[in-house]
C-alpha cells in the first residue's frame, strides 16, 4: 500500500514485490495498453507524468487512467509532469499544448473536457518514494532538498524543479535551457539521495534521452525512462523488484520490458 503525505506518495516497504514504472506517454495509447499487459494483479503501478500532448490520443490516455484509478486505487500512483501543469481556469503553463485542440475535436471543446482533466490533475502527486530504495519524480531534484518533509510540501521553486529539472554531467546546478527548472550534477544527486536515504532517482521528462532503453547516469543513481514512441524511440516500462531497489542491485537491462 501507499500513503499520501501532502504532495508525495510514500510506499509502504514490503507491501509490493514488483513495481511497474511508466515514463512519458504523450498520447501513446497503444504503449499504455501494452504496458498494462505486463502487470500482475499484485503489482504497484507508477506513472511519471506527461500523459498527453505530442501524440494523438492524450484524451483517451487520461480517460483510461482515470478508469484504472477507480478500479485499483491502492495499486496506482500517478505523478504530475510539466504537461499537466494548468491553472484552475484551464490555462497551461507550457507550450505547445495539443491536448486542448484534441479535446476540441473529440469532446466538443476544451471546457467540456476540462472538468474531466481537472479531476485527473487533482489526483496527481509530485513525487513518490520507496523508503530506502527509490525516489520517483517527473523531472529533477535540487540542492535544497534536505528531508522528506520538503517533498511533501514543496515551495514554488522546488515544485518547478520536480517538474522541469534535468540531470547534467557538470557539478552543481545551473539554469536549464528549457527556461524553467535547473540542471543538476552528480554531486547533487549523491547529496540529496544520501540525505533522503535513497539509492535511486527514477524520472522521465527526456524521452529522446531514453529512446533505446533506460538511460543510467550519475554513477548509477539517476535513471531516465520513456514509454512513448512519439519521438521515434522504443517505448518500454521498467519492471522492478522492490527489494533490488532497496539493495541497490537493479539490473536495468533485465528490468526493461519493451512495448514493440
Amino acid at each position: 500500500m501507499f500513503e499520501p503525505v501532502g504532495e508525495s506518495a510514500r510506499i509502504e516497504k514490503g507491501s509490493f514485490t514488483r513495481i511497474l514504472v511508466f515514463g512519458d506517454l504523450h498520447g501513446d495509447l497503444e504503449a499504455l495498453k501494452r504496458g498494462l499487459s505486463q502487470r500482475s494483479s499484485q503489482d504497484l503501478l507508477i506513472f511519471l507524468g506527461d500523459y498527453a500532448d505530442r501524440g494523438p490520443q492524450g484524451v483517451e490516455v487520461i480517460e483510461g487512467l482515470l478508469d484504472l484509478q477507480q478500479r485499483i486505487p491502492e495499486k496506482l500512483i500517478l505523478l504530475m509532469g510539466n504537461h499537466e501543469d494548468y491553472d484552475s481556469e484551464g490555462r497551461p503553463s507550457f507550450m505547445p499544448c495539443t491536448l486542448i485542440d484534441e479535446a476540441e475535436s473529440k469532446r466538443g471543446g476544451w471546457f467540456s473536457f476540462f472538468p474531466v482533466f481537472r479531476r485527473f490533475q487533482e489526483s496527481l502527486y509530485l513525487s513518490a518514494l520507496l523508503p530506502g530504495g527509490a525516489l520517483f519524480v517527473h523531472g529533477g531534484i535540487g540542492s535544497e532538498i534536505g528531508n522528506l518533509e520538503m517533498l511533501s510540501e514543496p515551495d514554488a521553486a522546488l515544485r518547478t524543479q520536480l517538474l522541469w529539472g534535468d540531470p547534467a554531467d557538470g557539478e552543481g546546478e545551473s539554469p536549464s535551457p528549457r527556461g524553467a527548472g535547473r540542471l543538476f550534477g552528480p554531486d547533487i544527486s549523491q547529496t540529496v539521495l544520501g540525505a533522503l536515504g535513497m539509492r535511486y532517482l527514477i524520472r522521465s521528462h527526456e524521452p529522446r534521452k531514453a529512446y533505446a532503453g533506460p538511460m543510467v547516469e550519475h554513477q548509477g543513481r539517476v535513471v531516465t525512462t520513456s514509454s512513448t514512441r512519439v519521438y521515434g524511440g522504443r517505448a518500454f516500462v521498467l519492471v522492478l523488484e522492490a527489494q533490488q531497489l532497496c539493495d541497490g542491485t537493479v539490473d536495468w537491462q533485465a528490468s526493461t520490458a519493451f512495448l514493440d
